[in-house]
């Protein structure tokens, strides 16, 4: 677990860039896509969001639910689910995706994942906003990412409290990715962090280094 500490260009680098990693922000569509229900859907493999600038794609047999991908000039946020019914339950992905463009530096990367450990951190992670909600069980930077393991007691009910989450760059913009189990299916830790691994490899394959 990173114990760094955040120096105050990082803290600065991070309330630019906090609402596109608020997990506020991807509360209402998860809900509602909750209450559609998350079947798996043959909707197209990718999506390219923010005027194209970046591409959204899961791992082999994941694709996008249309009905819950929502964008605005500064922000997207896509839904990817299974494309085709499976023998046992699978977790659903979603990446939440900044507009503004980003210049981090290894140093920033590590700073802001000790700061998200911090009741200020918690609170951009929780769904609610209220950091007392959110338990940040791993924190890690590894591979030019940061790696979390979070239990939010404001996950919709449908989905398991606890879901690992992955904050990178990619294409110049932060791009966090999820990997969330339903609540009656929760996922063991290896096999959370095995499929958020695939999902950050696919995310890098499908967009240019910059």
């Amino acid at each position: 677990m990173v114990r760094a500490r955040l120096s105050f260009p990082a803290v600065l680098w991070f309330l630019v860039l906090a609402f596109g990693l608020s997990g506020c922000f991807e509360t209402e569509p998860l809900t509602q896509a909750a209450s559609r229900g998350l079947q798996p859907a043959a909707g197209p493999p990718q999506a390219r969001v923010l005027n194209g600038s970046v591409t959204v794609a899961g791992p082999a047999g994941y694709c996008i639910n249309v009905e819950a991908t929502t964008e605005s000039d500064i922000e997207a946020f896509v839904l990817l689910v299974r494309c085709r019914p499976t023998m046992r339950s699978t977790p659903v992905l979603s990446a939440t995706i900044t507009g503004l463009q980003s210049d981090e530096t290894n140093d920033t990367l590590r700073g802001l994942t000790a700061f998200l450990q911090t009741a200020a951190g918690r609170a951009q992670l929780s769904r609610s906003g209220d950091p007392r909600d959110v338990e940040v069980q791993e924190a890690t930077y590894a591979e030019g990412a940061i790696w979390l393991l979070i239990r939010d007691q404001g996950n919709p009910d449908s989905f398991d409290q606890t879901y690992w989450r992955a904050i990178l760059p990619v294409a110049g913009r932060i791009v966090t990715l999820s990997v969330l189990a339903a609540r009656d299916h929760p996922l063991d830790h290896d096999s959370g962090l095995s499929v958020l691994r695939g999902f950050v490899m696919r995310m890098r394959a499908v967009n240019p280094a910059r």
